[in-house]
């Protein structure tokens, strides 16, 4: 099975100009923990829920005076929409992380996280209980 039968197609963006603040609002709005961040239709980052605790909150910035380009996670993992199911769990477990941004080139088309990959992906279950046990062991912090 491919990424595109199973991610979710363009998802809700921000430009580096957004205010955390807002970005706040729109996770809560949209139940969601991470949004990527596109410039001129190309993607640049993501800015995630944790980005906006540990980066903002717990630096006592004003989440409506600051901005997105300060607090991008650029180092995002892609993947293509013609790729592999299996692929993507690889991706998943190898970079223990529970979302994927899929493009083509450096434009975003989708998202495609474990939850798509457990619900919507007919194919190993052993498998993709096997990325989430790995993403979810601790990372080696020394």
């Amino acid at each position: 099975m491919q990424v595109k039968e199973i991610m979710t197609e363009m998802p809700e963006t921000v430009s580096p100009g957004t205010f955390i603040g807002d970005v706040a609002l729109m996770m809560r709005d949209l139940d969601v923990g991470i949004i990527p961040v596109v410039k001129n239709g190309e993607l640049m980052g993501v800015i995630t829920d944790r980005d906006i605790t540990i980066r903002v909150t717990a630096s006592g910035l004003n989440p409506f005076e600051v901005t997105v380009q300060d607090f991008i996670s650029p180092n995002t993992v892609t993947i293509s929409p013609k790729d592999d199911v299996d692929k993507a769990r690889k991706l998943m477990a190898e970079n223990q992380i529970r979302r994927l941004l899929v493009t083509e080139g450096n434009k975003l088309v989708g998202i495609l996280s474990i939850g798509d990959v457990a619900t919507k992906d007919s194919g190993d279950d052993a498998a993709t209980g096997g990325v989430l046990e790995e993403i979810s062991e601790p990372t080696d912090r020394s």
